[in-house]
């Protein structure tokens, strides 16, 4: 993909602002993900088609363990992820380096939930990404608590 995007969910519009502003420095537009585009795939908010989507999640290899994540199950769904969240298309090292650094050193300082697409992930809804990484941002700080 040649085109740099930043998914972003659960933004109030003062920080949206403050996002896009970090969205120019990057050379990457900014879309907010509206509440009703929760259940949409991520490879289809980024503007992809249907048969696009399926192309490049047919690079992974798909593995008993990645079908998990395929389905978000009944008792996720009913238990909505508020905290905010990016998801990254098309950032190389260098960009990805100067966001996250731009992050922490301006207003926004933190966003707890960050994704990169991938062929896994691209056939993900935006509420199965929240789950995912709401899931691995409570280990880690569980994991980083522990260690104090």
């Amino acid at each position: 993909m040649a085109f740099k995007m930043i998914l972003a969910v659960n933004f109030t519009a003062d920080r949206l602002q403050q996002l896009k502003l970090l969205g120019l420095l990057t050379k990457a537009s900014v879309k907010a993900v509206a509440e009703n585009e929760k259940t949409e795939k991520v490879g289809t908010l980024l503007g992809l088609t249907a048969e696009e989507v399926e192309e490049i999640a047919s690079i992974k290899k798909q593995t008993a363990d990645d079908k998990v994540h395929d389905k978000v199950d009944e008792d996720e769904q009913s238990q909505p992820v508020t905290k905010e969240a990016i998801v990254l298309c098309g950032f190389d090292k260098t960009s990805l380096n100067l966001l996250l650094d731009s992050i922490r050193r301006g207003k926004l300082k933190n966003v707890p939930l960050k994704a990169m697409i991938t062929p896994n992930n691209i056939s993900w809804s935006i509420q199965t990404i929240l789950q995912e990484l709401n899931k691995e941002h409570e280990y880690f700080k569980k994991m980083k608590q522990g260690k104090k």
